[in-house]
């Protein structure tokens, strides 16, 4: 029986060893929460009520799926407690690592402490990861930095820790802004960053140095036009390695250039800037 409470998740299990899980998050975009997988079980979280919205989408896709798969409620004040058993602290290069709250340690130059919320907003999945990685290279000191589609924050304040002056995070997600104000207390931070309650693609203020964006394709493909006239340096993630082509001939259209790419499992990050 389909619970329709806002206090419980309706949780989708796949026995597939976690090879349809990037295409479902793909599909679905923000309305899977998030992911994990236990052993050969791909767990996707949706909010409470939507499993029969999520299965005719699916069917209509990937009939084969539902063959292979089941539902379960999950009590949402359960998400946290799950996360303590599967959250394993992300260290990428030796600069930056991104740790469970409970664990006080510090394992490189750079320390990020999250209470984890969904998976896109711990440094796990791979699209948080490469969005990391590449602003190690490219957040700077003194910089305004505008994250959109923020979630839990870790972008921002992993921009903050890195040397960023000011940081506008935005997202039309109400439900994040809590998990947000926490992650912000974990790692002291009370000035220099922004919570924006808004639409990623209602947003006009571009007025800072660098744009991180980790959202979906179908919402990255409506955002590009947008950042025609942006002078700065454009990270996007929340795509797959198979959108490359797609999501090039939008940015070539609209006036940017790709100067760098890099992969991760399936998925794909690119660092754009104008082209001039």
């Amino acid at each position: 029986m389909q619970n329709n409470s806002n206090n419980n998740f309706d949780v989708l299990l796949i026995n597939d060893n976690g090879t349809s899980m990037d295409i479902i998050q793909s599909i679905m975009g923000e309305e899977c929460l998030g992911t994990h997988i236990d052993g050969n079980i791909s767990k996707l979280y949706f909010n409470g009520g939507t499993r029969k919205k999520i299965e005719n989408r699916l069917m209509d896709i990937m009939p084969e799926l539902i063959l292979k798969s089941k539902w379960k409620i999950q009590p949402s004040e359960n998400w946290h407690m799950a996360w303590q058993k599967y959250f394993k602290p992300i260290i990428i290069d030796e600069k930056l690592a991104v740790l469970p709250f409970w664990q006080k340690s510090k394992l490189a130059k750079v320390n990020l402490y999250i209470k984890p919320g969904m998976a896109f907003g711990t440094g796990h999945h791979e699209t948080t990861w490469l969005v990391l990685n590449k602003m190690l290279t490219h957040i700077k000191s003194g910089m305004e930095v505008l994250d959109l589609g923020t979630g839990s924050g870790i972008l921002s304040f992993a921009a903050q820790l890195l040397g960023a002056e000011k940081i506008d995070s935005v997202d039309n997600d109400m439900d994040c802004k809590e998990n947000f104000f926490e992650n912000m207390e974990l790692n002291n931070i009370s000035n220099d960053i922004s919570f924006h309650h808004d639409d990623v693609l209602k947003w006009n203020d571009f007025h800072h140095d660098i744009i991180l964006a980790n959202i979906n394709r179908k919402i990255l493909e409506l955002l590009v036009p947008s950042l025609t006239d942006f002078k700065g340096i454009i990270i996007l993630s929340g795509l797959l390695s198979t959108d490359f082509n797609r999501m090039k001939k939008i940015i070539i259209k609209n006036g940017l250039l790709i100067k760098e790419f890099s992969e991760k499992g399936d998925w794909l990050c690119l660092v754009l800037t104008t082209n001039e």
